[in-house]
């Protein structure tokens, strides 16, 4: 009966272990460090050539979040805070747009809050962004064009950063949310990727 006893013990610990490690390889751990121009992926710096001298604050980045590592550009234009991010080849994997909740179309806003409601305790929002996915048949280029010149268009997603309560614990999470508000993903907010994630 001991050695039952030993073995079950010994396979929850594996169990465990095998969960957290799941856990936090899917939390928002993002490391970023400053870098130059001339570190950043030759294709992905060609595309902010005819811009650069009408945007302010361009910045470039390094991001590993556990085993990924991307690119990012940010800058200000027209009042707007935009990240630009690419994977290691210089191909294009997201723009964000950081608004606020006035900015989501109430439609949208309700069947979000409609979400939290029906998962949590309360709610603060942090930082909420419009997320563009390329899913058209522009070149990565005419893409990033036509966000810039279209910051009000149709995004594809929300992306919600959010200070959450439940059963008495407070806690950080990422939340992803596609343009009509349906709730689609979320992950925890590690406290080492909190302060850059707040731009």
């Amino acid at each position: 009966m001991k050695l039952v006893v030993l073995d079950m013990r010994k396979y929850s610990l594996i169990f465990l272990l095998f969960y957290v490690s799941i856990s936090f390889s899917q939390s928002k751990n993002e490391i970023e460090e400053r870098i130059k121009a001339s570190e950043f992926p030759k294709v992905a710096l060609y595309y902010f050539n005819g811009i650069s001298d009408q945007v302010n604050y361009l910045k470039f980045y390094k991001e590993t979040d556990g085993s990924k590592h991307s690119f990012e550009a940010k800058f200000k234009l027209n009042k707007l805070h935009y990240s630009v991010e690419f994977d290691t080849l210089g191909n294009l994997e997201d723009i964000e747009i950081v608004i606020k909740e006035k900015h989501i179309p109430k439609p949208a806003f309700k069947t979000m809050l409609n979400y939290f409601n029906t998962n949590f305790d309360k709610v603060r929002f942090i930082k909420i962004q419009k997320q563009y996915l390329n899913n058209s048949n522009r070149s990565d280029q005419q893409f990033i064009n036509y966000v810039l010149d279209n910051p009000v268009g149709k995004n594809t997603h929300f992306e919600i950063i959010a200070e959450i309560k439940t059963n008495g614990e407070r806690f950080l999470k990422e939340f992803t949310f596609k343009n009509t508000g349906e709730f689609e993903k979320s992950r925890p907010v590690s406290s080492s990727s909190y302060e850059h994630a707040l731009y």
